[in-house]
This record gives C-alpha cells, sequence and structure tokens, in this order.
C-alpha cells in the first residue's frame, strides 16, 4: 500500500516550519520498510518529522534468514544476494513513486537476517538519531508466543525509538502521516531515567506549540499479606507525594513558556498511561527504558515496551544511555523561554 504523498505536505505545518528547533537535532532517520501498510505508514511519519527538523531519512530493508540449509550453504549464499537484489529495486521503485515525500531519502539499505538484530545494528553503524518503525498491531498471537519487531528494536536500540501504532489500510489513508502533536504525554517515575524522557517531551512542546502533560503511576500491585487498609493508605501517601513531585517538576523543570497538566493515577503503568494519552487525545508518549535483559527483563518485563505493546498513539522511547537527537543540557535547570 502507499500512502498519498500530499499527507506528508499536510503534516508539516504541525511543526514550526522553517524555524527548526535549535535544540532538536535529527539530522539522520532510520526506517525500517518491510512494504506492509504499516511500514509505508511509519516512512511517511518518519518524512514528516525530517521535514520539520532538516533530517535525512535511511531506509531499510531486512531480508529473512534462510531455513535449515538443503543444498549447502554456497546455496544460500547466492539466494541472499539474489533477495537482496530484489529487495534493492522494491526500494528504488517504492521511492520512485513517493513524489516529494522522497526528497528526504539520501540512501537505501538492505541486509539479510533477523530483523531484531539487523535494524538495531544498522542504526549504530549509521550513527541514526533516530529509529522510526511501525507496530503491526494485528496479529492474532500474543506477545509472549510471538516476538514484536518494534519491541525487540525499542530493546536493543542504542538511539531513541520513536514507534508508529500500525492501522488498517482504510484508518491509514485517513489519518495525516503525522499526528497533530497539541498534547504530548510524558510518563515519569521521577528517576533520573525518566527525568531524560522529560527533557525529550519538553522540547518538541516547544517546537509543536504543545500541552504537556506529566503522568505518574502509582503501581497497585501489593504483597498478598499486607491489609486492606495498610494499602489504601500506602496508595494515598504515595499519591500525595507524587503530586507534590509534579508540581516540584513543573514550576522548577518545565520552561514557564510552555502549558502544562499534570496527573497522579493508579494502576498498571502501562495500561494507565494508554488510557489517559487515549482521554487527553495525546499525539505522542514520550517514556524511557532501562533497556533490561537477561532474567532481569523475563521477571520483571519494561515499561516503556509494555507501552508500546497497548499504546494506541506514536510512543518515543529513550534510553538511559544512548546518542542522543538532543544536545546535552542540565535537566534540572528549564529552557530559556
Amino acid at each position: 500500500m502507499n500512502a498519498s504523498p500530499n499527507l506528508v505536505a499536510a503534516a508539516v505545518p504541525e511543526c514550526v516550519r522553517g524555524n527548526v528547533a535549535p535544540d532538536i537535532r535529527l539530522n539522520r532517520l532510520l526506517v525500517p520498510l518491510d512494504f506492509s501498510a504499516a511500514s509505508v505508514r511509519a516512512y511517511h511519519y518518519a518524512a514528516a518529522l525530517a521535514e520539520c527538523f532538516g533530517g535525512e531519512l535511511t531506509l531499510l530493508n531486512v531480508v529473512p534468514p534462510p531455513m535449515l540449509p538443503e543444498w549447502g550453504y554456497a546455496h544460500l549464499a547466492r539466494r541472499d544476494e539474489q533477495l537482496k537484489t530484489v529487495a534493492r529495486r522494491k526500494l528504488e521503485h517504492f521511492v520512485n513513486t513517493q513524489g516529494p515525500a522522497s526528497q528526504r531519502v539520501s540512501q537505501l539499505l538492505v541486509r539479510a537476517g533477523d530483523p531484531q538484530l539487523q535494524i538495531p545494528e544498522a542504526a549504530r553503524e549509521q550513527r541514526a538519531d533516530l529509529v522510526v518503525i511501525a507496530t503491526h498491531g494485528d496479529s492474532p498471537l500474543p506477545h509472549c508466543l510471538l516476538n514484536n519487531t518494534a519491541e525487540e528494536v525499542v530493546r536493543r536500540a542504542a538511539c531513541p525509538v520513536w514507534v508508529v501504532p500500525g492501522l488498517t489500510s482504510d484508518e491509514a489513508e485517513l489519518q495525516p502521516a503525522l499526528f497533530p502533536l497539541r498534547r504530548i504525554l510524558v510518563g515519569t517515575d521521577f528517576s533520573a531515567e525518566s527525568r531524560k524522557a522529560l527533557r525529550y517531551g519538553i522540547a518538541l512542546a516547544r517546537e509543536f506549540d504543545a500541552t504537556l502533560h506529566l503522568v505518574h503511576v502509582v503501581p497497585t500491585l501489593l504483597p498478598a499479606d499486607v491489609s486492606h487498609l495498610a494499602t489504601v493508605l500506602q496508595e494515598a501517601a504515595m499519591k500525595e507525594t507524587a503530586r507534590r513531585e509534579l508540581a516540584r517538576m513543573s514550576t522548577e523543570e518545565v520552561p514557564a513558556s510552555l502549558r502544562v497538566v499534570t496527573a497522579v493515577l493508579s494502576g498498571n503503568p502501562f495500561l494507565e498511561i494508554d488510557k489517559e494519552a487515549l482521554r487527553v487525545r495525546a499525539g505522542l508518549v514520550v517514556v524511557s527504558t532501562h533497556g533490561h535483559t537477561g532474567l532481569r527483563y523475563l521477571l520483571l518485563g519494561c515499561t516503556a515496551q509494555r507501552v508500546v505493546q497497548h499504546t494506541s498513539v506514536p510512543v518515543l522511547v529513550v534510553r538511559e544511555r544512548e546518542p542522543e537527537f538532543l544536545p546535552l543540557i542540565e535537566a534540572s535547570k528549564p529552557m530559556p523561554s
């Protein structure tokens, strides 16, 4: 499916066109493209971002790995080269059909292997400032049985990842390439990592003249041996502490020129973030991740990846330590108005 190139032009006025924010440096955007409707939508979303911030796009197609060899490894090497040739031709044809949107495409890449590994590796090699990737969102299998490429890229990538939710073909035709970013929701747990997410939220809110929604979720999963009364009292105390901290952040860490709304919720963090994003009609959710792997990841999971799984709006995921498309700024100091 080829979305209309006019969607990009329609989306550009949502940013401050011709006045690129000095604190946002999106020079290189990597876009994985498998020619599905979802990935084409992510391409148009990335093209709109590139138009806003003067960046360039690298399109990546990953040829899937072969099954068990039937005629030896020499045959597999020839097969990979043939598939790569076909994939490059498809990329070239795709770009040639995209009209003005293709002007931001500077490079076409084709790699062979597991997309979950090849996409993060390509991002590192290309020194990408941002990966823009789609979730397909149409699989009948639960996430525990089918790894989602977008979620794995979020976990492995060494740069921020902007995840665009997959839509049906009809929905994609009706939606602009870049959602109107009039309301940006930042999830925070007051950790140093979530303060980094706040920096990104502030910079984007300034650029798009958006309202910043700061949200903290008090988890309600407490030990079974804690009494109901103790649970209620503890939750109330945690909410009050969170309200005070959000108020402090709003006055001390957010520029006075920005509109700020705060909310303290309780429940499952990723589900509550999704519900709040839908309630306020947010155009973007910004969260941070520690990038846990191994046993800790399997046991505890990752809120950021769960948000990617469940949210219905685009998600920007930033990591604890990574190359950034924001310059280093003291997060504790408000940016100049």
